[in-house]
């Protein structure tokens, strides 16, 4: 991945770091003399998290909080060395926690308070207050990256080496208790650690710590180490940051053992791929004159469609997790109004309506940057009656998906659109302002409020290839040396190609992101009368997918896309919290400023519940300034 090396830990930084653990361990001598921390008997803890960094520099901090963003798990963060943490940080100090759970970004939270000054952001004071919180409340905590030095706390582990994965990659196993932790991650395939300063430790016993993920010869790279007094610490030993591999694997099974498997928010996995233009034609790159104008033009055949309707079969019938997976179409419903010769996708679309989902592209795929009112409700309006006609059962009048992503600052073709029921429309990620301000969330027109536009992503599987020596001969056009933008040492193969992509779509289902993904029609030609490219593509991304991932994939069409963005965007805005009550019987009490349908992962309420992952995910209704109270699980 372009950039990783560069998010990755320096050794020689981090070594810097750890010099200051002669100096903690004086510290932690002395400290011996300090009062402890005043014990609190605990009443209800808050359904939040605290993240504490030592200066808000580290990769891991980046990590950690975009995970958190994903699944809408809400948080505070503490620079350790800008602003103190006492008792009062923690709780009421009458039996009210402020935190469900706690993250430190490193083991020591150390930074270099000056130059070659290498110090911890908190005083042992600060430690022994951190430690009785989370003894009194029972709160587990997570070194994010750590390294077991002794002081503050060697978290039960003996360093033993340390390796640079960026040029010696090491893969962990998950042991018996790290399938549990970390269910969701298919055992057989070992969590590869890369870009990544790495510390292999052994546990001072062989019964506490107990280690999650160990290498071959016998290191532990995560392990749950338990204090006399109850106390429970995760500790990684790996550096990590947001778009490395083993951070995206790892992160989910953290955050779920910390918040000790229920907490406000949700996962899913998303895969929604659009092939824009089914109907009419595109032009063609042409491999010889290395250009898409020289008058060569592809449209989907009939022979296409009907391939593609067994490749989806397969697909879904072969792969347990991807049983939901259902291309949507983006359609331009002139292409079937007579103006093709011998047409053959016109009677296999009518042979086969309901294989595919279905959203409205425009009738003539009419570009409305400048289009006027009349115009646009013409074109949404004979497109609509084409998908009655055709009798299109997997179709939304709501949604639209359009041409060339054009309109978005066109009041007249937005005001067309909401007056012809149009509530969902899109944006280009690669456009400047258009990517998610959060994750999984998008915007509302400031024209016409009613519409959101949701972002989505383009791909390097252009809209102008239909066949493998198309896309790699128009793929190093651009990025083999002497390429418009050379990347790589040497024109890419086509399997190196699919590589390259797949890895991009792969991270978008490992950070369970919401938006659809931008094809177009001519890629899924049946190029060999068996396969397509984006067949290809969704094929080498799921098996990438699969050798990591045991999470079902769940396939939203635009309307759905719509409903669920929509859906965060109010959760994030609604002022929703929840509140631990600790009793004989424990239980959640939710309040919130604005109406919102909040989800609950690990709770069991309600009529809205579904089961994902090994969970239940309950979404609770509540009004504005509403308050509910349901039953937790044991603190």
């Amino acid at each position: 991945m372009a950039g990783l090396e560069a998010l990755a830990q320096r050794p020689l930084a981090r070594w810097m770091a750890h010099l200051l653990q002669l100096v903690l361990a004086a510290i932690l001598i002395s400290a011996l003399s300090l009062a402890p921390a005043s014990a609190e008997t605990p009443r209800s803890i808050d359904m939040k998290m605290l993240v504490i960094s030592a200066d808000g520099k580290e990769p891991v901090f980046a990590g950690i909080k975009s995970i958190l963003d994903q699944i809408g798990i809400p948080y505070d963060t503490l620079i350790a060395s800008q602003k103190a943490l006492t008792a009062q940080t923690l709780s009421d100090g009458l039996g009210a926690g402020r935190y469900q759970g706690i993250f430190l970004t490193t083991g020591n939270l150390a930074y270099e308070a000056s130059p070659n000054n290498w110090q911890s952001a908190l005083t042992q004071a600060q430690w022994q207050t951190l430690w009785q919180y989370e003894a009194d409340f029972r709160v587990r905590q997570a070194t994010l990256y750590t390294y077991p030095a002794g002081a503050p706390d060697n978290y039960g582990l003996t360093p033993i080496n340390a390796v640079d994965t960026n040029y010696t990659p090491v893969k962990g196993t998950l042991t018996a208790t790290g399938q549990q932790v970390f269910g969701y991650l298919n055992p057989a395939t070992p969590v590869s650690i890369n870009n990544a300063w790495t510390y292999l430790v052994k546990p001072v016993s062989s019964t506490n710590p107990v280690s999650l993920l160990n290498t071959a010869d016998g290191y532990s790279l995560a392990s749950i180490y338990t204090y006399p007094n109850g106390r429970q610490n995760l500790a990684i030993t790996t550096d990590g940051n947001p778009e490395l591999t083993h951070t995206l694997l790892l992160g989910y099974g953290v955050i779920n053992w910390v918040s000790k498997g229920f907490f406000l928010g949700e996962r899913k996995v998303y895969m929604n791929p659009q092939p824009d233009d089914i109907m009419i034609g595109d032009d063609i790159w042409d491999p010889v004159r290395l250009s898409d104008q020289t008058g060569i033009e592809y449209r989907t055949t009939g022979n296409d469609y009907n391939k593609l309707i067994t490749w989806q079969n397969n697909l879904r019938a072969s792969h347990a997790n991807a049983a939901q997976i259902q291309l949507e179409m983006p359609y331009n419903g002139v292409g079937v109004s007579g103006i093709y010769p011998n047409d053959t996708l016109t009677p296999a679309i009518r042979n086969r309506p309901n294989q595919f989902k279905w959203v409205n592209h425009t009738y003539e795929h009419e570009l409305l940057t400048s289009i006027n009112y009349t115009d646009a409700r013409a074109q949404l309006s004979k497109n609509h009656n084409v998908a009655q006609t055709l009798g299109f059962n997997k179709y939304f009048k709501d949604s639209m998906i359009q041409p060339e992503i054009s309109g978005l600052n066109n009041p007249e073709f937005l005001r067309a659109a909401k007056d012809f029921g149009i509530r969902y429309i899109l944006s280009d990620t690669s456009q400047p302002g258009w990517k998610n301000p959060s994750p999984n969330t998008g915007f509302y027109s400031s024209y016409q409020p009613s519409i959101l536009i949701i972002p989505r992503y383009p791909t390097n599987l252009y809209y102008n290839v239909s066949t493998p020596a198309e896309w790699i001969s128009e793929y190093n056009y651009f990025y083999a040396p002497g390429g418009i933008w050379p990347t790589w040492d040497r024109p890419l193969t086509y399997s190196e190609v699919l590589d390259k992509e797949s890895e991009m779509w792969l991270r978008y289902l490992l950070k369970f992101d919401l938006n659809s993904v931008m094809f177009h029609q001519a890629n899924l030609r049946a190029y060999d009368n068996t396969n397509s490219l984006l067949g290809d593509l969704v094929k080498t991304t799921l098996a990438k997918y699969n050798s990591m991932y045991k999470l079902p994939i769940r396939s939203p069409g635009q309307h759905d896309t719509g409903v669920l963005m929509a859906s965060r965007m109010a959760y994030n805005a609604s002022g929703v919290s929840g509140r631990i009550l600790l009793g004989a019987t424990n239980s959640i009490a939710l309040k919130t400023v604005k109406a919102v349908k909040a989800p609950l992962t690990g709770i069991s309420y309600g009529t809205a519940q579904e089961a994902y992952g090994g969970q239940t995910i309950s979404t609770v209704s509540l009004g504005a300034n509403g308050a509910l109270t349901l039953p937790a699980p044991t603190w």
